[in-house]
Protein backbone atom coordinates (compact mmCIF):
# COMPACT_ATOMS: atom_id res chain seq x y z
CA UNK A 1 0.00 0.00 0.00
CA UNK A 2 3.00 2.53 0.97
CA UNK A 3 4.52 1.73 -2.36
CA UNK A 4 1.21 2.23 -4.40
CA UNK A 5 0.79 5.59 -2.28
CA UNK A 6 4.09 6.80 -2.98
CA UNK A 7 3.60 5.88 -6.97
CA UNK A 8 0.40 7.91 -7.17
CA UNK A 9 1.99 11.01 -5.29
CA UNK A 10 4.97 10.69 -7.19
CA UNK A 11 2.26 10.48 -10.20
CA UNK A 12 0.98 13.92 -9.32
CA UNK A 13 3.55 15.61 -8.42
CA UNK A 14 4.11 19.10 -10.59
CA UNK A 15 8.00 18.95 -10.46
CA UNK A 16 8.70 15.72 -8.85
CA UNK A 17 12.81 15.18 -7.76
CA UNK A 18 14.52 12.27 -6.89
CA UNK A 19 17.97 12.71 -4.69
CA UNK A 20 19.04 8.95 -5.57
CA UNK A 21 21.81 7.13 -3.10
CA UNK A 22 23.64 4.35 -3.24
CA UNK A 23 22.61 1.81 -1.33
CA UNK A 24 19.79 0.69 -4.00
CA UNK A 25 22.97 -0.45 -5.69
CA UNK A 26 24.67 -3.08 -3.01
CA UNK A 27 22.13 -5.56 -4.02
CA UNK A 28 23.29 -8.60 -7.24
CA UNK A 29 20.48 -6.53 -9.39
CA UNK A 30 21.59 -2.92 -8.15
CA UNK A 31 22.62 -1.67 -11.32
CA UNK A 32 18.83 -2.51 -12.83
CA UNK A 33 17.36 -1.35 -9.84
CA UNK A 34 19.65 2.22 -10.41
CA UNK A 35 18.66 2.04 -14.10
CA UNK A 36 14.74 1.59 -13.49
CA UNK A 37 14.43 4.53 -10.90
CA UNK A 38 16.57 6.73 -13.11
CA UNK A 39 13.80 5.98 -15.92
CA UNK A 40 11.51 7.55 -13.90
CA UNK A 41 11.48 11.32 -14.06
CA UNK A 42 11.25 11.13 -18.16
CA UNK A 43 8.34 8.41 -17.27
CA UNK A 44 6.49 11.06 -15.70
CA UNK A 45 7.53 14.41 -17.43
CA UNK A 46 9.97 16.01 -15.08
CA UNK A 47 13.20 16.72 -16.89
CA UNK A 48 13.01 20.48 -18.29
CA UNK A 49 11.18 21.65 -14.96
CA UNK A 50 12.29 23.79 -12.84
CA UNK A 51 14.06 21.88 -9.70
CA UNK A 52 12.96 18.61 -11.30
CA UNK A 53 14.48 16.01 -12.33
CA UNK A 54 17.30 13.06 -10.61
CA UNK A 55 20.18 13.74 -9.13
CA UNK A 56 22.35 10.74 -8.78
CA UNK A 57 25.62 12.22 -7.34
CA UNK A 58 27.60 15.65 -6.45
CA UNK A 59 30.29 14.60 -8.35
CA UNK A 60 32.88 17.65 -6.63
CA UNK A 61 35.74 15.58 -7.40
CA UNK A 62 35.69 16.30 -10.71
CA UNK A 63 37.19 20.18 -10.49
CA UNK A 64 40.41 18.25 -9.99
CA UNK A 65 42.52 16.91 -12.78
CA UNK A 66 43.40 13.67 -10.97
CA UNK A 67 45.74 12.83 -13.95
CA UNK A 68 48.16 14.78 -12.12
CA UNK A 69 48.14 11.88 -9.06
CA UNK A 70 46.98 8.69 -10.96
CA UNK A 71 48.89 9.53 -14.49
CA UNK A 72 46.64 6.63 -16.24
CA UNK A 73 48.97 6.81 -19.22
CA UNK A 74 51.19 4.79 -17.22
CA UNK A 75 48.86 1.76 -17.12
CA UNK A 76 50.04 -1.39 -18.91
CA UNK A 77 47.70 -3.35 -20.68
CA UNK A 78 47.25 -6.69 -19.53
CA UNK A 79 48.05 -6.10 -16.07
CA UNK A 80 45.80 -8.24 -13.47
CA UNK A 81 43.49 -6.33 -11.53
CA UNK A 82 41.80 -7.48 -8.28
CA UNK A 83 38.32 -6.21 -7.39
CA UNK A 84 38.73 -5.19 -3.78
CA UNK A 85 35.36 -6.71 -2.98
CA UNK A 86 36.39 -10.14 -4.30
CA UNK A 87 39.69 -9.83 -2.32
CA UNK A 88 39.34 -13.43 -0.31
CA UNK A 89 39.02 -15.09 -3.75
CA UNK A 90 42.38 -13.60 -4.74
CA UNK A 91 43.99 -14.86 -1.63
CA UNK A 92 42.74 -17.97 -1.80
CA UNK A 93 42.28 -18.80 -5.30
CA UNK A 94 44.31 -20.92 -8.05
CA UNK A 95 46.21 -17.28 -8.87
CA UNK A 96 46.92 -16.30 -5.10
CA UNK A 97 48.34 -12.98 -4.53
CA UNK A 98 51.53 -13.55 -3.46
CA UNK A 99 52.57 -9.88 -1.69
CA UNK A 100 50.18 -7.31 -0.53
CA UNK A 101 50.32 -3.82 0.45
CA UNK A 102 47.30 -2.26 2.55
CA UNK A 103 47.21 1.53 3.03
CA UNK A 104 43.99 3.33 3.77
CA UNK A 105 41.85 0.28 4.28
CA UNK A 106 41.29 -2.23 6.81
CA UNK A 107 39.82 -5.45 4.48
CA UNK A 108 40.16 -8.15 7.52
CA UNK A 109 37.24 -6.35 8.94
CA UNK A 110 35.69 -4.56 5.26
CA UNK A 111 35.69 -7.12 2.67
CA UNK A 112 32.97 -9.40 2.36
CA UNK A 113 33.08 -12.99 2.99
CA UNK A 114 35.06 -12.00 6.19
CA UNK A 115 36.19 -16.41 6.93
CA UNK A 116 37.54 -16.69 3.30
CA UNK A 117 39.39 -13.09 3.76
CA UNK A 118 41.03 -14.28 7.22
CA UNK A 119 41.74 -17.57 5.61
CA UNK A 120 44.03 -16.07 2.82
CA UNK A 121 45.79 -13.45 5.29
CA UNK A 122 46.77 -16.34 7.97
CA UNK A 123 48.74 -17.91 4.60
CA UNK A 124 52.42 -18.38 5.32
CA UNK A 125 53.54 -17.62 2.00
CA UNK A 126 52.26 -14.40 2.38
CA UNK A 127 53.81 -11.23 2.59
CA UNK A 128 51.45 -8.58 4.01
CA UNK A 129 52.22 -5.07 4.60
CA UNK A 130 49.87 -2.67 6.68
CA UNK A 131 50.76 1.33 6.31
CA UNK A 132 48.10 2.04 9.31
CA UNK A 133 47.89 4.93 12.21
CA UNK A 134 46.18 2.20 14.45
CA UNK A 135 46.84 -1.85 15.26
CA UNK A 136 43.72 -2.71 13.43
CA UNK A 137 42.39 -5.82 12.21
CA UNK A 138 44.36 -5.95 9.69
CA UNK A 139 47.47 -4.88 10.68
CA UNK A 140 47.04 -7.80 12.94
CA UNK A 141 47.89 -10.47 10.18
CA UNK A 142 50.92 -7.71 8.85
CA UNK A 143 54.48 -9.43 8.50
CA UNK A 144 55.46 -5.60 8.57
CA UNK A 145 53.56 -2.42 10.12
CA UNK A 146 54.54 0.97 8.74
CA UNK A 147 53.54 3.78 10.63
CA UNK A 148 51.22 6.37 8.94
CA UNK A 149 50.56 10.05 9.18
CA UNK A 150 46.90 11.15 10.09
CA UNK A 151 44.96 14.08 8.06
CA UNK A 152 46.69 16.93 10.58
CA UNK A 153 50.20 15.76 9.77
CA UNK A 154 50.43 15.89 5.93
CA UNK A 155 48.90 18.21 2.90
CA UNK A 156 46.22 16.85 1.15
CA UNK A 157 43.13 17.83 -1.52
CA UNK A 158 39.87 17.01 -0.48
CA UNK A 159 36.67 17.19 -2.51
CA UNK A 160 33.26 16.85 -0.53
CA UNK A 161 30.99 13.67 -0.74
CA UNK A 162 27.22 14.81 -1.29
CA UNK A 163 27.58 18.92 -2.39
CA UNK A 164 29.70 20.58 -4.45
CA UNK A 165 32.81 21.99 -2.01
CA UNK A 166 36.66 21.36 -2.33
CA UNK A 167 39.45 22.10 0.33
CA UNK A 168 43.05 22.17 0.51
CA UNK A 169 44.09 21.04 3.77
CA UNK A 170 47.34 21.73 5.11
CA UNK A 171 49.55 19.74 7.82
CA UNK A 172 48.90 21.48 11.63
CA UNK A 173 51.74 19.53 12.96
CA UNK A 174 55.07 17.69 11.87
CA UNK A 175 55.09 13.76 11.39
CA UNK A 176 55.07 12.38 14.61
CA UNK A 177 57.77 9.92 15.08
CA UNK A 178 58.44 8.04 12.34
CA UNK A 179 54.90 8.27 10.01
CA UNK A 180 55.17 8.90 6.58
CA UNK A 181 52.23 9.66 4.57
CA UNK A 182 50.68 7.26 1.67
CA UNK A 183 52.66 9.38 -0.50
CA UNK A 184 55.95 9.91 0.98
CA UNK A 185 55.97 5.76 1.25
CA UNK A 186 54.98 5.66 -2.18
CA UNK A 187 57.79 7.35 -3.19
CA UNK A 188 60.53 5.97 -0.98
CA UNK A 189 59.30 2.50 -2.54
CA UNK A 190 60.14 4.37 -5.88
CA UNK A 191 63.74 5.10 -5.33
CA UNK A 192 64.36 2.25 -3.80
CA UNK A 193 63.47 0.15 -6.75
CA UNK A 194 65.44 2.52 -8.71
CA UNK A 195 62.51 4.20 -10.39
CA UNK A 196 64.05 7.13 -12.21
CA UNK A 197 60.60 9.84 -12.83
CA UNK A 198 60.81 13.48 -11.08
CA UNK A 199 57.29 12.37 -10.17
CA UNK A 200 58.31 11.25 -7.47
CA UNK A 201 60.71 14.16 -6.35
CA UNK A 202 57.18 16.11 -6.14
CA UNK A 203 56.31 16.94 -2.57
CA UNK A 204 52.71 16.27 -1.02
CA UNK A 205 52.53 20.51 -1.27
CA UNK A 206 53.49 20.44 -5.02
CA UNK A 207 50.69 18.16 -5.93
CA UNK A 208 47.97 19.85 -3.30
CA UNK A 209 49.35 23.01 -5.24
CA UNK A 210 49.06 21.54 -8.90
CA UNK A 211 45.58 20.17 -8.19
CA UNK A 212 44.35 23.19 -6.80
CA UNK A 213 45.58 25.12 -9.81
CA UNK A 214 43.78 22.78 -11.99
CA UNK A 215 40.61 23.91 -11.34
CA UNK A 216 40.63 26.41 -13.14
CA UNK A 217 39.11 24.07 -15.89
CA UNK A 218 35.49 24.18 -14.05
CA UNK A 219 33.05 25.55 -16.35
CA UNK A 220 33.03 28.45 -13.53
CA UNK A 221 35.82 30.30 -11.64
CA UNK A 222 36.83 28.73 -8.44
CA UNK A 223 37.90 31.15 -5.62
CA UNK A 224 41.94 30.62 -5.27
CA UNK A 225 42.17 32.73 -2.79
CA UNK A 226 39.88 30.99 -0.71
CA UNK A 227 41.58 27.64 -1.48
CA UNK A 228 44.84 28.20 -1.22
CA UNK A 229 43.92 29.50 2.41
CA UNK A 230 42.56 25.80 3.15
CA UNK A 231 38.93 26.86 3.19
CA UNK A 232 36.03 24.99 2.03
CA UNK A 233 35.50 26.28 -1.21
CA UNK A 234 31.84 26.09 -2.79
CA UNK A 235 32.18 25.00 -6.61
CA UNK A 236 30.15 27.54 -8.54
CA UNK A 237 27.24 26.37 -10.73
CA UNK A 238 25.92 27.75 -13.79
CA UNK A 239 22.34 29.63 -12.87
CA UNK A 240 21.06 28.64 -16.44
CA UNK A 241 21.66 24.99 -16.22
CA UNK A 242 20.05 23.23 -19.05
CA UNK A 243 19.47 19.70 -18.90
CA UNK A 244 21.46 17.40 -21.14
CA UNK A 245 21.54 13.70 -21.55
CA UNK A 246 25.10 12.31 -22.40
CA UNK A 247 23.83 9.74 -25.14
CA UNK A 248 24.33 9.27 -28.80
CA UNK A 249 21.42 10.86 -29.66
CA UNK A 250 21.51 13.86 -27.04
CA UNK A 251 17.83 12.40 -26.36
CA UNK A 252 16.12 10.36 -23.09
CA UNK A 253 17.29 6.94 -24.15
CA UNK A 254 15.21 4.22 -22.25
CA UNK A 255 15.79 1.34 -24.58
CA UNK A 256 19.20 0.92 -25.03
CA UNK A 257 20.66 -1.36 -27.73
CA UNK A 258 24.26 -1.53 -25.94
CA UNK A 259 23.04 -3.27 -22.95
CA UNK A 260 21.45 -6.55 -21.98
CA UNK A 261 18.56 -6.50 -21.38
CA UNK A 262 18.08 -3.08 -24.25
CA UNK A 263 14.98 -2.45 -21.87
CA UNK A 264 15.11 -1.96 -18.22
CA UNK A 265 13.23 -4.86 -16.26
CA UNK A 266 13.24 -6.72 -13.13
CA UNK A 267 15.77 -8.82 -11.78
CA UNK A 268 15.66 -11.13 -9.07
CA UNK A 269 17.62 -10.41 -5.94
CA UNK A 270 20.54 -13.29 -5.29
CA UNK A 271 19.90 -16.99 -3.53
CA UNK A 272 21.32 -17.22 -0.39
CA UNK A 273 20.38 -19.56 2.90
CA UNK A 274 18.43 -18.23 5.03
CA UNK A 275 14.78 -16.79 6.18
CA UNK A 276 15.27 -13.21 6.55
CA UNK A 277 17.16 -10.64 4.64
CA UNK A 278 19.75 -8.84 6.07
CA UNK A 279 21.32 -5.49 6.01
CA UNK A 280 23.86 -3.90 8.09
CA UNK A 281 23.96 0.27 8.22
CA UNK A 282 26.09 2.84 9.20
CA UNK A 283 26.75 3.28 13.74
CA UNK A 284 26.39 7.39 14.59
CA UNK A 285 30.05 6.37 16.14
CA UNK A 286 32.28 5.21 13.65
CA UNK A 287 32.43 5.36 10.11
CA UNK A 288 32.67 1.64 8.47
CA UNK A 289 35.62 0.41 10.54
CA UNK A 290 37.33 3.70 11.47
CA UNK A 291 37.26 4.97 14.89
CA UNK A 292 37.13 1.52 16.50
CA UNK A 293 40.42 2.34 18.26
CA UNK A 294 38.55 5.27 20.63
CA UNK A 295 37.36 3.23 24.01
CA UNK A 296 35.11 5.59 24.63
CA UNK A 297 32.91 4.94 21.18
CA UNK A 298 33.58 1.37 21.30
CA UNK A 299 34.05 0.14 25.07
CA UNK A 300 30.61 -1.06 25.95
CA UNK A 301 29.70 -2.13 22.74
CA UNK A 302 27.46 -5.12 21.38
CA UNK A 303 26.88 -5.33 17.77
CA UNK A 304 23.15 -4.68 18.01
CA UNK A 305 20.38 -6.28 15.84
CA UNK A 306 17.64 -4.44 15.31
CA UNK A 307 14.54 -7.14 14.95
CA UNK A 308 11.08 -6.08 13.65
CA UNK A 309 8.05 -7.60 17.37
CA UNK A 310 6.51 -9.36 14.29
CA UNK A 311 9.88 -11.72 13.77
CA UNK A 312 10.60 -11.41 17.50
CA UNK A 313 7.55 -12.76 18.28
CA UNK A 314 7.52 -15.29 15.77
CA UNK A 315 11.21 -16.59 17.01
CA UNK A 316 10.02 -15.99 20.84
CA UNK A 317 13.11 -13.14 21.46
CA UNK A 318 13.23 -10.90 23.97
CA UNK A 319 15.27 -7.41 23.92
CA UNK A 320 18.95 -7.50 25.46
CA UNK A 321 18.89 -11.50 24.24
CA UNK A 322 21.96 -12.93 22.45
CA UNK A 323 21.53 -14.29 19.24
CA UNK A 324 23.32 -15.98 16.07
CA UNK A 325 23.11 -15.06 12.27
CA UNK A 326 23.83 -17.68 10.07
CA UNK A 327 24.05 -18.65 6.60
CA UNK A 328 26.96 -20.23 4.70
CA UNK A 329 29.73 -18.01 4.80
CA UNK A 330 29.88 -18.16 8.54
CA UNK A 331 27.90 -16.96 11.58
CA UNK A 332 27.66 -14.00 14.07
CA UNK A 333 26.67 -13.10 17.05
CA UNK A 334 24.64 -10.06 17.76
CA UNK A 335 22.40 -8.66 21.06
CA UNK A 336 18.67 -8.32 19.61
CA UNK A 337 16.92 -5.05 19.78
CA UNK A 338 13.34 -5.30 19.30
CA UNK A 339 12.35 -2.33 17.06
CA UNK A 340 10.10 -0.89 14.50
CA UNK A 341 12.91 0.69 12.66
CA UNK A 342 13.25 -2.47 10.77
CA UNK A 343 10.32 -4.34 8.73
CA UNK A 344 8.84 -8.24 9.03
CA UNK A 345 11.16 -9.96 7.46
CA UNK A 346 14.54 -7.93 7.32
CA UNK A 347 16.76 -7.67 10.94
CA UNK A 348 19.02 -4.59 10.34
CA UNK A 349 22.54 -4.32 12.72
CA UNK A 350 24.62 -1.23 12.62
CA UNK A 351 28.60 -0.50 12.47
CA UNK A 352 31.20 -2.61 11.14
CA UNK A 353 33.32 -3.37 13.98
CA UNK A 354 36.60 -4.82 14.74
CA UNK A 355 36.64 -8.40 15.82
CA UNK A 356 37.87 -7.37 19.20
CA UNK A 357 34.75 -5.23 19.57
CA UNK A 358 32.57 -8.07 19.35
CA UNK A 359 31.64 -10.66 21.66
CA UNK A 360 31.20 -14.48 21.05
CA UNK A 361 33.34 -16.21 18.19
CA UNK A 362 34.96 -12.65 17.32
CA UNK A 363 33.32 -12.72 14.07
CA UNK A 364 31.75 -9.05 12.31
CA UNK A 365 29.26 -8.87 10.01
CA UNK A 366 31.03 -8.90 7.40
CA UNK A 367 31.25 -12.98 7.92
CA UNK A 368 27.54 -12.70 6.52
CA UNK A 369 28.62 -10.42 3.22
CA UNK A 370 28.72 -12.46 0.06
CA UNK A 371 31.98 -11.68 -2.32
CA UNK A 372 28.94 -11.69 -5.51
CA UNK A 373 29.56 -9.01 -7.50
CA UNK A 374 26.07 -6.58 -9.29
CA UNK A 375 24.67 -7.40 -12.49
CA UNK A 376 26.40 -3.74 -13.66
CA UNK A 377 29.79 -2.55 -13.12
CA UNK A 378 31.53 -4.92 -10.57
CA UNK A 379 30.12 -3.45 -7.50
CA UNK A 380 29.60 -4.78 -4.18
CA UNK A 381 26.56 -6.54 -2.95
CA UNK A 382 26.66 -5.78 1.02
CA UNK A 383 23.10 -5.04 1.32
CA UNK A 384 22.10 -8.35 -0.66
CA UNK A 385 22.09 -10.96 2.38
CA UNK A 386 19.97 -13.47 3.69
CA UNK A 387 20.24 -15.37 7.41
CA UNK A 388 19.36 -17.68 9.60
CA UNK A 389 18.42 -16.34 12.69
CA UNK A 390 19.47 -19.44 16.16
CA UNK A 391 18.62 -18.39 19.61
CA UNK A 392 21.52 -18.61 21.37
CA UNK A 393 21.62 -21.52 24.06
CA UNK A 394 22.80 -19.12 27.06
CA UNK A 395 20.49 -16.24 26.48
Amino acid sequence: DVIVDLAHAYGRARAPFIRLGSGQSRYRNGAMTTRLITCLPAVVGAWGKQGAGLLTSASASKAYDKEIVTHSDWKQPGKRVVNMCCLGQALTGDERIRSLFVYSSNPACTAPDQNQVLKGLCRDDLFTVVHERFMTDTARYADIVLPATTSLEHDDAYYSYGNYTIQCGYAAIPPVGQSRSNWRVACDLAHAMGIDDDFYDRSERDLVEALAASTTKWPLPVDQQRLSQGLPTPLPMPADYQTRFATPSGKIEIYNAALTPALPDYLPLAEDDGTLAFVNGPDMRILDSSFNERDELTASHTMDLFVHPDDAARYGLQDGQTVTLANERGQADFTVVISKRTVPGQVVSEGVWWRERVKGQGASVNVLTSQRLTDEGAGSTFYDVRVSIIPSANS
